[in-house]
């Protein structure tokens, strides 16, 4: 840390900007509001402008002087460049949306560091430090013998601790060590949330950089798709992509996931926690990581969506390349027709192999069979048994979304293989459509997994079973 940097860094870096602002109060006191104790991920303009309305009216009764200008100037000033403290994009529904930008939400983890705490748990982070050592050095240095004896060594200490269960010793976590583990719990929880504000950046970094080659793109689309893939995997393959990927494949594991609910729900059931937490900070985790990451889910989505826009734009161009040349040819061809060249070889195409069919080669024509029809009326025509036009059956999708509702109100998240299990499909396909209509709906926060499939047991209205293999789909809460 030069000096030189020191003084850039206090001069352009958006957090230690944000920190010596002379608003700081005001907007730290705003965003703290809204996006951590309201639980926002992303507010539209019409919601976030309210609640800043809200906010400058409430300071304004304990000083009416201060911050004078209206909240939407403000608001502008969050977002402009020479800030950039939030940011602003356009929504799925083309309108603006905000949210935090990582420098501001290094803030809010500067800030909680200097937060003086009641209780500081240093034997549970020393003992993982311990534990994160002990396993490099087991993976790392240690010899197969050395690894078989540690693991011996272990085996030994489970058994003496079973033992001792058995002899009723009481080894159960006092509330020192229940308090520490839970500080650990919600310290890193947030730190992982910060990490995913970070990953989404550089993935809206790599998309940015897409969208100047497509538009600088002037040569051949393959030179064009190697740059592009080859930034991608630079993503995906660093120390970051990787652990990010490796830690969406865990989170969206069904049997880790439901294990994940479970001891989220008993920790808030510990006596200590209910008096140490009581506004239960981690209760909605996994609901809060799924959200966060899926955000950065979509915005990988949004570059494979950059990338068929610009494949099914080359091919246009090229088919209109192809089409001018053929006309091209048709007039070269209507140009010489009266002088047509007597060579033999009047033309020549170097390295083609091109196999020239003779029309006579083909076969001569075959004319088919002429089918003849009786236009005899008959006079008893047959009964027609109108009956079955008042059976047609109709989906109700009132009542397939209740059915969702229902199992969101019990659990965070839920498959639409756990929906229909509980809730079975009578209607055959026809309802299994109306389903993933459904959870694509805007009420609904669904991850559609492509690469992993499942297979569901739908019956018709006949009561005949079938197996349908369709994408894994996680359904949670939509945002408020």
């Amino acid at each position: 840390m030069t000096y030189q940097y020191l003084k850039n860094l206090k001069t352009y870096n958006q957090t230690i900007k944000l920190l010596n602002s002379d608003n700081f109060a005001m907007m730290v006191g705003f965003f703290n509001f809204v996006f951590v104790q309201k639980r926002h991920i992303a507010l539209n303009h019409a919601t976030i402008i309210g609640y800043l309305e809200d906010y400058l009216y409430d300071i304004h009764q304990s000083d009416a002087d201060a911050y004078p200008k209206s909240a939407k100037e403000y608001l502008d000033d969050f977002v402009s460049d020479k800030n950039g403290y939030l940011k602003k994009y356009q929504g799925s529904e083309d309108e603006a949306m905000y949210e935090l930008t990582p420098h501001t939400q290094k803030v809010f983890e500067f800030l909680e560091s200097l937060e003086q705490r009641e209780f500081v748990g240093s034997r549970t982070k020393f003992n993982i430090i311990f534990e994160l050592l002990e396993e490099l050095e087991f993976e790392t240095h240690l010899s197969d013998a050395e690894r078989i004896a540690a693991l011996e060594d272990e085996k030994r200490e489970i058994d003496e601790h079973i033992a001792k269960i058995q002899a009723k010793e009481d080894l159960r976590f006092d509330s020192s060590r229940i308090k520490e583990h839970f500080m650990l719990i919600e310290e890193q929880s947030r730190k992982l949330k910060y990490d995913f504000a970070q990953i989404e950046y550089n993935f809206r970094e790599l998309n940015h950089r897409t969208m100047v080659n497509i538009a600088n793109a002037s040569g051949a689309k393959e030179g064009v798709l190697d740059s592009i893939f080859e930034s991608e995997e630079q993503i995906r393959q660093s120390d970051q992509g990787k652990s990010f990927f490796a830690f969406w494949q865990i989170l969206t594991d069904t049997q880790k996931n439901e294990k994940l609910s479970e001891m989220l729900e008993k920790l808030y059931e510990i006596e200590v926690i209910q008096k140490f937490d009581k506004y239960e900070s981690v209760k909605n985790l996994k609901h809060d990581l799924l959200l966060h990451a899926s955000k950065i889910t979509k915005v990988s989505s949004k570059l494979i969506e950059q990338l068929r826009r610009f494949i099914d734009d080359r091919v246009w161009i090229e088919n209109k390349k192809i089409l001018e040349s053929c006309k091209s040819i048709e007039k070269t061809a209507l140009e010489i027709k009266e002088d047509a060249p007597t060579g033999k070889d009047f033309s020549c195409m170097m390295g083609s192999g091109v196999r020239v069919e003779s029309v006579f080669e083909k076969s001569l024509y075959t004319p088919k069979d002429t089918t003849k029809f009786l236009q005899e009326i008959k006079e008893e025509a047959d009964t027609v048994d109108l009956e079955s036009f008042y059976n047609l059956f109709y989906i109700d999708e009132e009542l397939l979304q209740n059915n969702i509702n229902t199992l969101l109100q019990l659990h965070p998240q839920v498959t639409l293989q756990k929906v229909i299990e509980r809730f079975p499909v009578t209607k055959g396909v026809s309802e299994l459509v109306a389903y993933l209509s459904l959870v694509q709906k805007p009420s609904y926060d669904a991850i559609i997994q492509m690469d992993q499939k499942t297979k569901i047991k739908i019956c018709d209205e006949h009561k005949k079973e079938r197996w349908v293999l369709v994408p894994k789909i996680i359904i949670t809460r939509g945002e408020a």
